[in-house]
């Protein structure tokens, strides 16, 4: 019986089915034996290890170079597991078409262990298959489509986030910079359609709205029509591009070009010099999302962009890095797996879990795909990327740091205050002149002042009102306005004495401060300070001070966040809370060891910081830190840092490479020791002259200092008078037998019947043999025995006057402001300072009030040598040692640097030479 048609269909249906079945039967055979071919050359320990490189090169990118580098340093190396590495390269020019061929190509050749590239997933995915049937190991260095990796497939990797990963980044970034209305225009051919949805639902979930979505197809080039329509109907603030070029590029000429000037954003598909070539001019102002960043300091990132430079000259681009990261990923699966064998090599990579490659850290995920990336956002200016954000949700790595764009600096103990309310040694004062502006500063070249929050000022009549307007677009570093109520706050919280500031004398000079801080007023808004508005602050003083507007540059009239220091009080200063209106912003610490400072985003004068970021290292020892920076992992040492030491200075001048980098110059602090007036028997006059007569200056700077600095025949350091002033020698001269006949006259001829003394010196090596050599010294000379006893308070220089100070103590100062008496005010005036020595002499107390009212530089010379000399000389208060000289080594690639001698170095006026 013939066939009907149904059954003729019928039979051809199953003659094709079977014919099929027989070529996947074949096909299926042919894959399992290249598959097993492949394994097989891949056991034997003596070929190459061949890898496939397939470059997209419809965009240009160094995707290319990055791979070549990195077999380079794998077979300089020695290659993996002991063999070469070889690389055969392929460009599927973004085309499905060609990267099927290229695949078959690589699948057939048995040599072929692993296939880096195919950057499009529209290529990728698909040609995936092709890879796993034949047993080839895969990893895609671009292709983010999450389906690559979704069906588990044994021998297929991506090592770029997935567009959920990369959509989520985009609208959490949107929502940081501020637009709240966003227009939606994408490519609905490209790989890119799968991001914009992603985007879309994550934009909605922050709360932005999507007023518009239009897509267009690649082989488009005039936009003009959907861009007037979007225009027209809508009003946003950004644009959202999901696309690639060249239709993209052309867009973005063409929305500029019909005046829509609202910011771009855009995928990494854009982060390519084509965006550029084909949008020109107009592609300023677009932002793009990467994975990469070569500023990042992880040491695999410096040391890969260090060489990509030395090799080819030019930095590397994002796919360069991605390309690199891509070969050392196998490289590592292979290495650990002790198996070139695609399948035990994929088994390792797949569980390796985290990772630090050139692209930053990462986590491998089970299914092939990475996780935990950090993304980067740039934006074009003047024809060229400009990182945006760079601080942003970066990783802090305590150990390693990027050194072209980081200040490293040593100090030799770790900062103890930044609340510069309660600052009290020159640490404190260097950080908190990083993080906190003054109303008024100092410049560093001539110490006079000059408007920093303050715009201007004016004063009364009398002298005794000060006004100053502020400016407005001062910020605190989470936005907030910083304003005249703050500083009003700042200065009832510092003269309460409940804060328990160390040092509120510097305040004393306003209206009703002392009194506060004494408890004879309960009221601290009596204070002299007063916010008009909120740009206007007013003081009121006790008495007409000329050189007032120079103290507002000292940490307690620095204003306060007040909002994090009534919620985290005794903590507001921890990295987490603080918030600072300086050019830079604390970031981390890790106690005794390391502090970490970046660019303040927020600061006033933000552009103008050249330097993003500062690291203090903790180094106390000199000689340590010396080797540190000749091996050039310091940039700086000397005046507010690591002092140099003294004994390698000879060395220092004499060496080829060091002298050019080192400079002394002649600061503004004094080093001397103090009587205790109120103890016995230093209590009188003829004693302490004995002791005086008997210290040997040259000696101990010798000894203590190699004749680092200059001795010290006053207490007034020289730098803050006229120079003929400077050269008066007021002061008690070496002189034992003098010393001799005062001590007899007192009543112990020879030393008999003296008590023994207690002095207090510094923590320091060098303290501990001036003052070893001070106890030798009395002892020779006076038949006087000397305790000596290590400080007890700690990095503070100034002890506090108690019955625990002993009879002779250590007593460092130097210049916060120039004012040429602050020196005898703060240390010895007896009703305004802190006063250690306890000396009450109404002439000295009455020199000077004088000086502070004198206006002609000769009589305030005259005032102050009278004053020093009483105190020096005929009472013997203060014994004087030497003046501070600063021995500074800096590296040739910090400019711009310049000592500020009266602490806290204004960073923000240097650079770092590229």
């Amino acid at each position: 019986m013939p066939f009907s048609g149904r059954m003729r269909k019928l039979c051809l249906v199953l003659a094709l089915f079977f014919f099929s079945f027989f070529l996947s039967w074949v096909s299926c055979d042919s894959y399992q034996a290249l598959s097993d071919e492949r394994a097989e050359k891949a056991r034997d320990p003596n070929g190459d290890i061949v890898i496939g490189v397939v470059d997209s090169s419809t965009s240009p990118t160094l995707f290319v170079q990055g791979v070549r580098l990195a077999v380079h340093t794998l077979n300089d190396r020695g290659g993996i597991l002991g063999r070469p590495v070889k690389a055969l390269f392929y460009d599927d020019e973004n085309s499905l078409e060609k990267g099927r061929e290229i695949a078959r190509k690589l699948a057939q050749n048995s040599e072929v262990v692993a296939v880096v590239g195919h950057r499009s997933s529209d290529v990728a995915v698909p040609v995936s298959v092709t890879y796993e049937k034949t047993g080839l190991l895969f990893m895609s260095h671009g292709a983010a489509a999450p389906e690559l990796t979704q069906y588990n497939g044994a021998f297929t990797f991506r090592n770029i986030p997935s567009d959920e990963a990369a959509g989520r980044e985009l609208a959490a970034f949107a929502k940081r910079g501020g637009y709240e209305k966003i227009a939606i225009v994408f490519d609905r051919d490209s790989p890119a359609n799968r991001l914009t949805e992603i985007f879309h639902k994550a934009a909605d979930d922050v709360g932005i709205d999507i007023v518009a979505e239009k897509s267009y197809s690649s082989w488009e080039t005039d936009f003009r029509a959907m861009i007037a329509d979007i225009m027209k109907a809508h009003t946003f603030d950004c644009v959202f591009l999901g696309g690639i070029f060249p239709a993209a590029g052309l867009i973005i000429r063409q929305m500029r070009e019909m005046g829509l000037d609202a910011p771009v954003l855009g995928s990494d598909s854009l982060d390519s010099s084509q965006l550029w070539e084909t949008a020109g001019k107009a592609a300023d102002g677009t932002i793009v999302f990467t994975v990469f960043d070569p500023s990042l300091s992880e040491t695999p990132t410096r040391n890969f962009v260090r060489a990509f430079k030395a090799r080819y000259g030019i930095p590397p681009d994002t796919w360069a890095a991605q390309g690199y990261d891509a070969v050392q990923s196998v490289a590592a699966g292979i290495e650990k797996s002790g198996s070139a064998e695609p399948r035990v090599a994929a088994n390792a990579i797949r569980f390796s879990g985290d990772r630090n490659g050139v692209v930053g850290p990462y986590h491998r995920d089970w299914d092939g795909g990475i996780s935990g990336k950090t993304f980067f956002f740039k934006k074009v200016e003047n024809g060229e990327f400009k990182f945006l954000e760079r601080d942003l949700n970066r990783k802090i790595n305590f150990f390693d740091v990027s050194e072209e764009t980081t200040l490293r600096l040593p100090i030799q103990s770790d900062f103890t205050v930044i609340d510069p309310g309660l600052a009290r040694d020159r640490g404190s004062v260097e950080i908190i002149e990083q993080l906190f502006v003054p109303l008024v500063g100092l410049d560093p070249a001539t110490n006079e002042t000059i408007p920093e929050l303050a715009r201007d000022w004016t004063v009364s009549p009398d002298g005794k009102i000060f006004t100053f307007r502020m400016r407005p677009d001062a910020l605190w570093s989470d936005g907030k306005p910083l304003t005249a109520h703050d500083v009003q706050w700042t200065l009832r919280r510092n003269i309460d004495p409940k804060t328990g500031a160390p040092y509120p004398h510097s305040l004393y000079v306003l209206k009703n401060a002392r009194a506060i801080q004494k408890g004879w007023i309960s009221d601290v808004s009596k204070i002299g300070v007063r916010a008009i508005d909120d740009l206007t602050v007013e003081f009121s003083l006790e008495k007409a001070t000329p050189h007032f507007p120079a103290m507002l540059s000292l940490p307690p009239y620095r204003p306060l966040p007040r909002q994090a220091v009534e919620t985290h009080k005794g903590r507001w200063t921890d990295p987490g809370h603080i918030q600072v209106s300086g050019p830079y912003q604390l970031t981390a610490r890790k106690k005794g060891q390391v502090t970490i400072l970046r660019k303040n985003r927020k600061y006033y004068d933000a552009d103008s910081v050249l330097i993003p970021g500062i690291r203090y290292y903790v180094t106390p020892e000199g000689s340590v830190g010396l080797s540190m920076y000749q091996d050039d992992q310091l940039d700086v040492m000397g005046g507010d840092y690591l002092p140099v030491p003294v004994d390698a200075l000879s060395r220092i001048r004499a060496s080829r490479d060091l002298a050019g980098q080192y400079s002394r110059t002649s600061g503004m602090g004094v080093y001397a020791y103090a009587f205790n007036v109120k103890k016995t028997p230093v209590d009188r006059p003829l004693v302490r002259k004995a002791i005086a007569a008997c210290v040997d200056r040259d000696l101990l700077i010798n000894l203590a200092a190699k004749g680092g600095h200059a001795p010290a025949r006053m207490f007034t350091p020289p730098g803050l008078l006229s120079k003929e002033a400077a050269g008066k020698t007021p002061c008690a001269e070496f002189n034992p037998v003098n010393g001799k006949k005062w001590l007899a006259r007192a009543g112990y001829p020879g030393g008999k019947g003296f008590p023994e003394l207690t002095l207090f010196h510094g923590a320091s090596e060098p303290d501990a043999k001036i003052a070893r050599a001070l106890q030798a010294s009395l002892k020779h000379y006076l038949n006087i025995r000397v305790r000596l006893v290590e400080r007890p308070w700690g990095d503070d220089a100034k002890p506090t006057l108690s019955k625990d100070v002993p009879h002779l103590f250590q007593l460092e100062w130097r210049a916060d402001y120039p004012r040429p008496q602050a020196a005898l005010e703060e240390c010895f005036d007896p009703v305004n300072s802190f006063n250690p020595s306890g000396w009450v002499h109404p002439g000295f107390a009455d020199l000077l009030e004088r000086a502070g009212e004198a206006s002609d530089q000769r009589d305030m010379d005259g005032i102050l040598i009278e004053a020093e000399t009483i105190l020096c000389r005929k009472e013997c208060v203060a014994v004087p040692i030497y003046f501070e000289t600063a021995h500074h080594l800096v590296n040739p690639r910090v400019e711009g640097w310049r000592p500020s001698l009266m602490g806290g170095q204004r960073i923000r006026d240097w650079s770092l030479k590229k």
